[in-house]
């Protein structure tokens, strides 16, 4: 049994795909239709924010849909999108994709241990409150569904890549006309290779011709994910102390962290010393916001510990801070988006490589949120590229729910017998996506002024 099979028994074995659920979820907040340079000028006239398509009304979306406060922990929506069509004679020939991996437990084991001996300690200690102890007990009946599960893939996650594959290749059919070979990069993160997994083997059943090389492995990190720590040559940016001040403060003014501890804990100076006040109320809510992911769901879903209010401002706290460390932050002199510059210019060498030769077909890399998230912020695509200097201003244009589990960025290439020119159509999640580069045609890019743009 080759390698593949084997990853293929042992991962996938007994998984039920739930890709009709997935279909029934709700829509993201995306332009429908992606803007011009001249409608991107416009919004900038309106709004005096520079990169952006439209404005976001955040509290009442999250209001509508609490998962949205998870941020990264929410869910890939499977829309039922209509592709435009290309121009008369043009057809898909090459896709170049990079994606994150599916809907996991929370982050790490630590989060979930580390929960639960603040709360037994605190208890032998006598420093927990009537409903302390209560959230204590609820707690550890819980406990058990995640022991030991920190940052793996859930069913859920693997349906959500297969799902994504399938749709690609139904999509864009003459891709897979014929032999197809592609070329697979992957982070070696356990959970990102079973994502990658779980996409092949949808892709490979698919299309019975396909074959492809894998590469998993440290020394391509700087391709695909050049700020995660196992990049050996990775290095290493600061967020400025006056950027932290700025988060500190917006923090201070939107969470009362000591008022929401002081409800489970009757010392909140032993809890600060312990934990951290503001650590405890981060990690339990990524560890609730996160059973949205789970492949069964607690019948006890926490939905007391925290009020919709209380979510939202922890959620626009934590997509500050993602703002300056991914966003094109002044305050950060674009720091964290330029150092994912390495990733588009992959991309582009691989794309000029493998549509002059014609040997490859796909272009595919398995990568984290926080390569693709600054990707995105790098390229200016949609709203990702938001030009901000008041921390408060933050939520309504530039947002970390919109790069879910699973979220994927794909460039679709077209060619015309009848034309020389190469054309690009950029998907974001399925969805067709605004660049500030002049379309040839609706939605259609031309490869060459692409280049150019990025290049410079």
């Amino acid at each position: 049994m080759n390698i593949f099979a084997l990853m293929k028994k042992i991962v996938l074995n007994n998984v039920v795909l739930a890709v009709a659920v997935l279909l029934a979820a709700g829509t993201y907040s995306f332009a429908q239709t992606p803007a011009t340079p001249e409608q991107r000028a416009a919004a900038e006239a309106k709004y005096g924010v520079k990169n952006v398509v439209c404005k976001y009304d955040t509290h009442a979306e999250m209001m509508a849909d609490l998962n949205r406060t998870g941020g990264e922990y929410f869910m890939y929506s499977f829309d039922d999108v209509r592709l435009t069509p290309a121009p008369k004679g043009y057809k898909p020939v090459y896709i170049s994709h990079i994606g994150r991996h599916g809907a996991r437990y929370a982050i790490s084991d630590p989060i979930y241990e580390n929960l639960r001996k603040v709360f037994t300690d605190a208890h032998s200690a006598g420093k927990l409150t009537e409903a302390g102890e209560s959230l204590m007990a609820r707690y550890e009946a819980f406990y058990p569904s995640v022991a030991h599960r920190g940052g793996e893939l859930t069913h859920k996650g693997q349906d959500q890549l297969r799902g994504i594959a399938d749709v690609m290749y139904k999509s864009f059919p003459e891709v897979f006309k014929g032999k197809t070979n592609a070329e697979v990069l992957c982070t070696v993160t356990p959970r990102v290779i079973v994502s990658m997994t779980s996409f092949m083997d949808e892709i490979k059943g698919l299309d019975k011709d396909l074959t492809f090389t894998l590469e998993c492995s440290k020394s391509i990190m700087p391709r695909i994910h050049p700020t995660g720590s196992m990049n050996p040559y990775r290095v290493k940016t600061k967020v400025p102390a006056a950027a932290r001040a700025q988060a500190d403060s917006l923090r201070a003014a939107r969470v009362d962290v000591k008022g929401f501890c002081s409800k489970y804990f009757n010392d909140t100076d032993y809890l600060e010393k312990e934990y951290g006040l503001w650590k405890f109320e981060l990690d339990l809510r990524s560890v609730i916001l996160d059973f949205q992911c789970l492949d069964e769901v607690p019948a006890d879903r926490f939905q007391d510990v925290f009020t919709p209010e209380e979510l939202f401002a922890i959620w626009e706290v934590w997509n500050f801070n993602g703002y300056l460390s991914m966003g094109r932050s002044p305050m950060t002199d674009n720091k964290g988006c330029l150092s994912t510059a390495a990733i588009l210019r992959d991309m582009i060498e691989c794309a000029d490589r493998d549509l002059a030769s014609g040997d490859i077909n796909l272009s595919l890399r398995f990568s984290h949120d926080i390569a693709i998230l600054p990707l995105l912020s790098y390229m200016k695509l949609d709203n990702f590229g938001a030009v901000l200097t008041d921390p408060s201003d933050v939520k309504n244009w530039w947002r970390s729910d919109l790069i879910p589990m699973a979220s994927n960025l794909q460039l679709i290439f077209y060619r015309s017998k009848r034309a020389p020119e190469i054309l690009v159509k950029v998907l974001y999640n399925g969805h067709e996506a605004s660049l500030p580069i002049p379309q040839v045609a609706p939605s259609f890019y031309s490869w060459t002024a692409f280049k150019e743009y990025y290049g410079n």
